[in-house]
């Protein structure tokens, strides 16, 4: 079990990542391609994956173990791009490689050769890791990742919903099915025992597309603290698509607008992010399911507040 212990400031200090982080999908994926959970899910995108790794992209899947321990610099904190987070692991402190190649080796994982040469600080090695990096996140992420910022989206608007009408209490109480809130401590179901005391630097949240099962963090307490979780998403392939019934009544447009707005809270410019619209669009799509009763919009102060209704709810369930 995972054991992270809070104290009133760290709880004050709780976030949320705002937008899917792209070092950790990748690292997710590299799972999902090896490990056979979550089909339901990730069956399609697995398949065509597999076939569309690339030759340096295998290299990487020789320094992540698809069970266990992975080394702590190759997600590092707060990338908001592929290029980021590539410069962020090329940048890597020589000692914090030294410790993370190490600690790969003394779980009984088998080390590769150039792996070890780039614990041993070989920038040549580093270089060409942070090009198989970059190759396999355009071949396996890249071309899915509107839909992956969209869905990691949609978690990002139920946990701010949450935090803005119970706190952080609340946030954490509804955070993930393997995770309890005994305040002061959050329990996090993991393979291994693990304590993160956060002394005042409070916890980054970050909902992750690829992710599956338990949540993660990072080995190593002194960095940034992290919570890595999955999201709950029907089918990969799904995102939020009316069904045809519902698309022949209200159009296919209108009816995603209504489909997500019943998937998440949230506001125009969040909803036309959602849908792939304009917000002009989305505002236009809004007004109508409101007028027919199907939405309900609250203001916040400059922005309105989307939410479904229970006739809206009636009529996606009947369709």
């Amino acid at each position: 079990m995972l054991k992270v212990h809070f104290t009133e400031a760290d709880l004050a200090k709780v976030t949320i990542a705002e937008d899917a982080d792209p070092m950790w999908e990748l690292l997710m994926s590299s799972y999902r391609i090896r490990r056979p959970e979550g089909e339901p899910f990730f069956g399609r995108w697995r398949r065509g994956s597999r076939s569309a790794v690339p030759q340096s992209g295998r290299l990487l899947m020789s320094a992540v173990p698809p069970y266990g321990y992975c080394p702590d610099f190759l997600t590092p904190a707060g990338a908001r791009t592929i290029g980021e987070g590539v410069s962020a692991v090329l940048e890597t402190p020589e000692s914090a490689l030294a410790a993370d190649v190490g600690e790969l080796a003394a779980q009984g994982t088998h080390v590769p050769a150039w792996l070890r040469r780039i614990g041993d600080g070989e920038p040549r090695e580093l270089r060409r890791l942070g090009t198989a990096l970059h190759d396999y996140y355009r071949q396996c992420v890249a071309p899915d990742w509107t839909a992956v910022r969209r869905a990691v989206a949609r978690d990002r608007h139920r946990l701010q919903a949450n935090l803005d009408r119970g706190g952080p209490q609340l946030l954490l109480s509804t955070l993930h099915p393997e995770v309890t809130w005994s305040p002061p401590v959050l329990r996090v179901r993991f393979p291994i025992d693990q304590e993160l005391h956060l002394d005042g630097r409070g916890l980054r949240l970050i909902p992750a597309f690829f992710a599956h099962g338990m949540p993660t963090t990072y080995k190593d307490p002194a960095l940034p603290p992290a919570l890595v979780y999955s999201i709950s998403h029907p089918r990969f392939d799904s995102d939020a698509e009316p069904g045809p019934s519902l698309a022949a009544l209200l159009g296919h447009t209108r009816a995603r607008v209504l489909v997500t707005i019943a998937t998440t809270r949230c506001n125009t410019s969040e909803l036309a992010e959602l849908t792939g619209i304009s917000p002009a669009t989305a505002s236009q799509h809004a007004s109508v399911l409101r007028a027919s009763g199907l939405i309900s919009s609250n203001r916040s102060g400059k922005s309105q507040i989307h939410e479904i209704t229970p006739l809206g709810l009636g009529i996606i369930r009947a369709s």
